[in-house]
């Protein structure tokens, strides 16, 4: 009758036995450690697009194009966004999150005709997918592909 109590105290140790899951670290994880040192404002906006990407729109009796420009602002952050499809003319922002360098941010051509997937790249110089705009059924969308989050943790002095 007492081996029934022993018994049950060793499956529990090894029931309750679980893998270390501290030491596996996620793959595409990165942790960026930043002192605040990018302003939060432009000392010196350029007028000029930082990038555009333009395609002919086909068409027989008119010279339309799609284009879309991205411009800087005062905030460094922030873009200003200008869309162009055939007479249509729209103006939005963008807003790059805060990585812990300049942004500088890039416009790729899309999969499908019409259109174009705006982004950013990463301090490995890599470009992450951020917004697409295209046009589908003559109608111009804007639509976001990928979502991005900035964390900030101090600790403080003991």
């Amino acid at each position: 009758m007492k081996k029934s109590p022993v018994f049950f105290f060793i499956i529990l140790a090894f029931g309750c036995n679980q893998p270390d899951t501290s030491s596996m670290a996620a793959k595409d994880t990165t942790i960026v450690v930043t002192a605040d040192t990018i302003p939060e404002t432009r000392t010196a906006i350029r007028r000029e697009a930082v990038a555009d990407y333009t395609e002919k729109v086909a068409d027989s009796l008119n010279d339309w194009k799609f284009s879309v420009s991205l411009y800087e602002t005062k905030k460094t952050f922030q873009y200003l966004l200008r869309v162009q499809y055939k007479e249509l003319r729209i103006t939005d922002s963008l807003l790059i999150p805060n990585f812990g360098t300049l942004p500088k941010v890039g416009i790729h051509k899309g999969k499908e005709p019409l259109s174009c997937i705006l982004g950013f790249f990463d301090r490995k110089e890599q470009f992450k997918e951020y917004k697409l705009v295209r046009v589908t059924n003559d109608r111009l969308k804007i639509s976001t592909i990928n979502y991005y989050s900035v964390g900030r943790y101090h600790n403080k002095a003991p």
